[in-house]
């Protein structure tokens, strides 16, 4: 079955009628720094990353050059031999939603992430391999759009808002799979053969600082109809899926990346190692429970904020859950070792040269699918921006974006032409970027709903809901896709008698007129 395009999935999420400009830029995988640090004699893994920056915008005036960014959200695909890891490395908005269109409801940007992240995530799932959705949520004023938090219409969400709103995001992901069979033995044949010719997920949250009970709040109100001795979302972390030595030393067994909170304490530790540490072990944290707790003391973490840890783990179809990542494929030997060496030396100069064109890229890169190492190297084409640079010319590009203004709308619309024209420029383009015209319908009673505009900042930013009689400090995320999604919902609960919820993706599901 063909991939669907990026712009018509957006249409289809889309308020009718509401139109966006798109762009995609993307960067081919080279050679990356292995993402977990190598047990005690140990080859670090073979590693390939691509990055990915996604923006949407809007026309001020309906001219082709009055554009004012309204998100961007930047993420990281990280490929080895046995593991994909599709990693949301920054997301954040300008707070100029409601310019789209005074007579509508801003669309749901939320629902723009998540339909991004699904494509990604549906085009780089790969025959076999295990793919992890990973991301922290942080709260911050402002990551991709300098200036914008001066902007009074965007609405900083906080601590507790920010994971929420990531566990929302993530959900509509999650339930586009079957859910896992269960653990500890008690897996039956019919849930085997399930998972054996269907993709299963599950979610896992951990919350430095907060008990299961606390960490459980912050799942979205979808988990209380699950099967609770079978749950979609986990207060854990998915140690055996995710990692190929599940008994090595701590600092073996957690990913790092960039800007990454737990990196950062990662690196911290290892200053603790010398030359008569036992097997790589630090003096001061003895296990990974341990590592999780003292989390919670870390300036990231503390100081009267939450920092929240997710993974969404899908595995593909044949590949149960209890199924360890060091089974899904065969040690390679040595020469194929040899082979991969030379690749990766010849990938690695071949993505720094001065290339200008996909067609270009595509010549000097190896092709699409080809395995490096077992199946290190996969570049699909389907999964590719508008756009494919270097990474040093994606890193001029980004660095273009944040030497703008986003404060007024006259800044924002001449940041956002400078860092479109500096892609072109980079690109030997004239002109990029794809219209989106939404297509989703929506209900009168619906439209005429008054709700706040949803902004974001690393996670987004929404306003907050009155408390209710019980206190409840929840956040009001977008109420016209959450009220369709609740009425969906109750009306197929009454039909069939059945407490399960409904499995599609959010942003398909629509409101019934009223008649």
């Amino acid at each position: 079955m063909a991939t669907p395009k990026l712009a018509d999935l957006l249409a289809e999420v889309l308020p009718q009628n509401i139109k966006l400009n798109v762009r995609h830029i993307s960067t081919p995988p080279t050679p990356s720094d292995a993402i977990f640090s190598a047990p005690p004699g140990e080859t670090p893994e073979a590693t390939f990353c691509e990055n990915h920056f996604f923006v949407a915008s809007l026309n001020r005036f309906g001219n082709v050059d009055d554009e004012i960014a309204v998100l961007g959200i930047e993420v990281s695909i990280y490929t080895t031999d046995r593991l994909t890891i599709v990693f949301v490395s920054k997301a954040d908005s300008t707070g100029y939603i409601h310019l789209v269109n005074k007579d509508a409801q801003p669309p749901s940007l939320r629902l723009i992430v998540t339909t991004f992240l699904s494509y990604l995530i549906r085009t780089h799932q790969r025959p076999g391999i295990r793919l992890v959705l990973s991301l922290f949520a942080r709260a911050q004023n402002q990551y991709l759009f300098p200036g914008s938090v001066d902007n009074a219409q965007k609405h900083v969400l906080d601590d507790r808002g920010l994971i929420k709103w990531w566990c929302q995001t993530a959900d509509p992901i999650l339930r586009e799979h079957t859910v896992e069979s269960q653990d500890g033995g008690s897996k039956s044949l019919v849930d085997e053969s399930i998972e054996s010719v269907s993709s299963s997920a599950t979610g896992y949250l951990l919350v430095p600082g907060c008990d299961k009970y606390e960490t459980r709040a912050f799942f979205p109100a979808t988990a209380r109809s699950d099967d609770q001795k079978n749950p979609r979302w986990r207060v854990s972390y998915p140690l055996n899926q995710i990692c190929i030595h599940p008994q090595a030393p701590p600092r073996c067994l957690v990913p790092r990346f960039p800007d990454d909170p737990k990196a950062r304490f990662l690196v911290d530790l290892d200053g603790e190692l010398s030359e008569g540490a036992i097997a790589g072990q630090w003096k001061s944290v003895k296990s990974l429970d341990e590592f999780w707790e003292m989390m919670a003391f870390r300036q990231e973490c503390s100081a009267g904020r939450l920092v929240g840890f997710l993974w969404v783990v899908i595995n593909p179809p044949g590949v149960l859950s209890s199924d360890k990542l060091s089974n899904q494929t065969q040690e390679a030997g040595t020469t194929d070792k040899v082979q991969n060496d030379a690749l990766l030396s010849g990938t690695a100069a071949e993505a720094e040269s001065d290339n200008r064109s996909l067609n270009h890229l595509q010549d000097d890169q190896p092709k699409p699918n080809t395995e490096v190492r077992g199946n290190t190297f996969f570049w699909p084409e389907a999964g590719r921006g508008e756009i494919v640079l270097c990474e040093k010319e994606y890193k001029s590009g980004n660095d273009e974006l944040l030497e703008q203004d986003f404060e007024t709308e006259e800044l924002a619309m001449a940041g956002t032409m400078a860092w479109v024209r500096k892609i072109a420029s980079l690109a030997d383009v004239l002109w990029w970027g794809k219209p989106v015209t939404g297509k989703r319908e929506i209900s009168k009673t619906t439209t005429s709903s008054k709700t706040a505009a949803v902004t974001i900042n690393s996670g987004l930013n929404v306003r907050k809901r009155k408390k209710d009689a019980e206190g409840d400090d929840t956040l009001h995320v977008e109420a016209k896709d959450e009220q369709a999604v609740s009425s969906n919902t109750t009306q197929a609960e009454t039909e069939s008698g059945s407490p399960e919820v409904n499995v599609l993706n959010a942003s398909f599901i629509k409101k019934k007129k009223k008649t």
